[in-house]
């Protein structure tokens, strides 16, 4: 990577399209933005939907430092490596570097809307309603959100965001459209590995009434972790009514070796839809235990039916209130089959 030098100011020099802030190893958020860095010093920084005004300011390099408006960034925080520009580092920005490609947007709509497209990797259709059902090969997850083309310096990109309920946030990553035909068209974008080209492949035209379909369950937010969002049940004020639940409804197993921590996770998305269910259990030696079904089983029906449910997470709110997908966790403490403890 270059350092941030007298060569490194040319060649920020320009314009930059977001690919995704990197949260962890393997964690990343689209990032819907496009910067651009004018030779006059001029900095803007703004959606390439057009969805929200964009923010006009200065940039320089002082020495090895580079300021983005207001903020500083030490040598090294800022760095290309090829066409890509990552800014900080606890949680980096990476943008790719743009080169306009002029299309028409009526074309390629024409051409885009109303069909099932083909890449090496993903499967898109794209309703003529606006819907758009997404595909992913390697794991076989289906989900929907919404599509629509906008225009950015005379390039077309498609935008993929929001979730099965709402169009509102939620961005996938931008695919900028290099070229297009009735029979395939090709565009430029993150296909969940490298900023790559892809060429999607025309499979067929959709019904008009064809249902879009998602995974059984899908979180609202395209950009959800449940490590870092989990609430955990013994640490809200519910404790004393999720005692009297595990009285009321479960059964203990009297079975000699049911002793350990059992672990529950799941999610309720916005809609108070809930999925994504996970049971660990561990022994008294703290090494992976599968407990006995007819335990497990009492524990997950009642998350499914008394815990994951927005009147037990959020007392007294308005479901239609609940606009957040929230991560539940619950830990049990077993002594042959007896619940002993509720776990933080």
């Amino acid at each position: 990577m270059s350092s941030a030098n007298g060569q490194t100011r040319a060649q920020l020099t320009g314009t930059w399209i977001g690919v995704h802030t990197e949260l962890d190893a393997d964690f990343t958020c689209p990032l819907p933005t496009y910067m651009q860095l004018s030779a006059d010093s001029v900095y803007r920084l703004g959606m390439v939907d057009g969805s929200a005004a964009p923010m006009t300011s200065t940039w320089a390099m002082e020495g090895e430092r580079v300021r983005l408006d207001t903020i500083h960034f030490a040598p090294r925080l800022v760095t290309i490596q090829e066409d890509l520009l990552r800014v900080g580092a606890a949680f980096p920005m990476v943008f790719r570097r743009f080169s306009s490609v002029p299309m028409d947007s009526v074309r390629t709509y024409q051409h885009l809307s109303g069909q099932v497209w083909q890449s090496a990797n993903l499967t898109v259709s794209l309703y003529s309603n606006g819907r758009a059902s997404l595909n992913y090969h390697a794991t076989q997850q289906h989900t929907t959100h919404f599509w629509r083309l906008a225009v950015f310096e005379q390039s077309v990109f498609l935008v993929l965001s929001g979730s099965q309920h709402t169009r509102e946030g939620g961005y996938k990553p931008l695919w900028q459209v290099m070229d297009v035909s009735p029979n395939q068209f090709q565009a430029i974008g993150w296909n969940g590995c490298a900023v790559a080209t892809e060429t999607f492949r025309r499979v067929r035209s959709l019904l008009p009434d064809e249902p879009y379909r998602a995974t059984s369950f899908q979180p609202c937010s395209t950009c959800f972790q449940p490590l870092w969002q989990t609430v955990r049940l013994s640490n809200t004020s519910r404790r004393y009514e999720l005692n009297q639940l595990l009285a009321r409804y479960y059964q203990p197993v009297t079975t000699r070796g049911q002793s350990g921590l059992l672990t529950i996770s799941f999610v309720v998305n916005c809609a108070g839809e809930s999925g994504l269910f996970d049971v660990k259990g561990v022994g008294d030696d703290y090494c992976p235990k599968a407990f006995d079904h007819l335990l497990t089983s009492q524990l997950l029906t009642i998350c499914r039916n008394h815990l994951a449910t927005t009147a037990f997470l959020h007392p007294g709110k308005d479901p239609a209130d609940q606009t957040r997908d929230t991560a539940v966790s619950l830990t049990v403490r077993l002594k042959d089959g007896y619940i002993t403890d509720i776990l933080p």
